[in-house]
């Protein structure tokens, strides 16, 4: 709004109204504070970093899978040599390997764009996906980390239990989230009451389980392998130099198995959550990232099952942490009419999540 003119002088009553206004800001803002959220999801990690995450994703994967992405016996990446019967490496046709999978997936055809896909077409979805979507993540990490070190310290090891997350957007993510929790262990010890930070205390260990119905065996390799190497190629003058994670970052490991989450024994999920052992997790973080939706579209009934049975599964403490798009994915259409055809019900993922966990869980 322009400013009052000169002549506008019988306008002067309104300011008392803008007072008014500004004395009941406080009572809403401090409303607000009372259901404000713990984690604060708008943090992020820095740019050089953000930038190392994507050089990891182009080292690992660009390259067709029949060829090596990093060598651990050399640390110079301009001394690796091509082999002289297969000529110089050649690089996926992500072009063409992309617009396959765009049909797919437009097509919710998504069996033929993750379960029965090539490898080259896996590695195709990480580069094109996964490494966008682990810039996003790589901050919500961060914060969710921050939250749980606050519990059980900044020292304390840390499992991650990624449902969906074979593609490998969560796995780099947390990895980065972690470089830099432990970057700024000192800065963040000033904020955590009672926890030591004494220099000979030694970091924690972050063990990612990635869990997916899909074979993403090969992705997961090669990004692991990628992101414990020191000749992933980045700017010399970056504040950020290779491995992503390495020493002074505590221990770092990953495991991937093909298992149908909808389908699988009450027994075996048990495993995948807690690893085989009885004992509370120090930490334990399971994360569903724009992965529900696809479970619901599944089978309404037997995700509904899962998430209860995950209730009764997991340890007091643990957190479980759902990112899902607010678009047309994040709803489902369900039940059928007359001459079988698909009702327009649509069921907004946070009542499905809400209901099942608040009201069902609760009986």
């Amino acid at each position: 709004m322009p400013p009052p003119r000169q002549g506008d002088r019988k306008k002067a009553p309104a300011k008392p109204k803008l007072q008014r206004a500004q004395q009941k800001q406080p009572s809403r803002k401090a409303d607000q504070d009372d259901h404000s959220s713990p984690i604060n999801l708008s943090t992020s990690i820095p740019l050089s970093l953000q930038q190392l995450l994507l050089d990891v994703f182009k080292t690992a994967l660009l390259a067709p899978s029949s060829r090596t992405p990093v060598q651990s016996t050399d640390s110079s990446p301009t001394n690796q040599q091509p082999h002289p019967d297969r000529g110089p490496p050649a690089q996926l046709d992500t072009k063409s390997l992309i617009q396959t999978i765009k049909a797919h997936l437009y097509q919710r055809d998504f069996d033929s764009a993750f379960t029965d896909a090539d490898e080259a077409l896996l590695h195709v979805y990480a580069l094109r996906w996964s490494a966008a979507r682990a810039l996003g993540y790589a901050g919500i990490f961060k914060a969710v980390f921050k939250y749980i070190c606050e519990a059980n310290g900044v020292n304390s090891n840390t499992r991650v239990v990624s449902i969906g997350g074979g593609a490998g957007a969560e796995i780099v993510a947390l990895a980065a989230a972690w470089r830099d929790l432990h970057e700024n262990v000192e800065q963040l010890g000033e904020r955590l009451a009672g926890v030591s930070l004494e220099k000979n205390d030694t970091p924690g260990s972050l063990a990612v389980a990635a869990v997916d119905v899909a074979d993403w065996s090969s992705v997961i390799e090669r990004l692991e392998k990628t992101i414990v190497s020191s000749q992933v190629p980045t700017s010399k003058s970056s504040r950020h130099q290779p491995p992503l994670v390495g020493d002074g970052s505590g221990e770092f490991s990953v495991s991937f198995s093909r298992t149908d989450v909808l389908g699988i024994a009450e027994s075996d999920l048990r495993d995948v959550f807690l690893d085989g052992s009885t004992d509370a997790q120090p930490a334990l973080l399971v994360t569903l990232m724009f992965t529900l939706n696809e479970l619901f579209s599944t089978s309404m009934a037997k995700a509904t099952g899962l998430l209860l049975r995950m209730t009764e599964i997991l340890p007091p403490g643990a957190v479980l942490l759902v990112v899902d798009s607010p678009g047309s994915y994040s709803t489902l259409k369900l039940g059928k009419g007359k001459d079988d055809v698909a009702q327009e019900r649509n069921y907004p993922m946070k009542f499905l999540l809400d209901h099942t966990l608040l009201s069902v869980a609760e009986g």
